[in-house]
């Protein structure tokens, strides 16, 4: 998919991108460590590691935190890639394709086939 440039790239546009990618990949993040905590509570706690200690926690939290920040940058849900698609139109046109894990669905339109 080749993007096209309908208006001239400026610095200002350009950082507007950059911040709305940042802001729905770490809005990604969010809803992947709500999505993880949630998931959590539905496994029983058992008393064969003995007992969940403040510490334990605290890990646990960090690492769902650590793992939904990983799960971001990759765009594995590709929450943050569709926000993106659907709120990058407002701003104009990108300077140039985002390089993270936000790059834009292929649209019906772009391919001659209609695939």
């Amino acid at each position: 998919m080749q993007l096209q440039i309908n208006a001239p790239a400026t610095p200002a546009l350009d950082k507007a991108h950059q911040d709305l990618k940042k802001a729905c990949q770490q809005f990604e993040a969010y809803f992947t460590d709500l999505l993880l905590k949630e998931m959590r509570k539905t496994v029983p706690q058992s008393g064969l590691l003995g007992d969940q200690s403040n510490q334990q926690e605290i890990f646990r939290d960090m690492m769902d935190q650590t793992l939904a920040d990983q799960m971001s940058q990759r765009g594995d849900l590709g929450l943050g890639r569709m926000l993106y698609n659907e709120l990058s139109p407002a701003l104009g046109s990108p300077a140039a394709t985002p390089k993270s894990g936000l790059k834009p669905e292929p649209k019906a339109a772009d391919n001659p086939d209609g695939k």
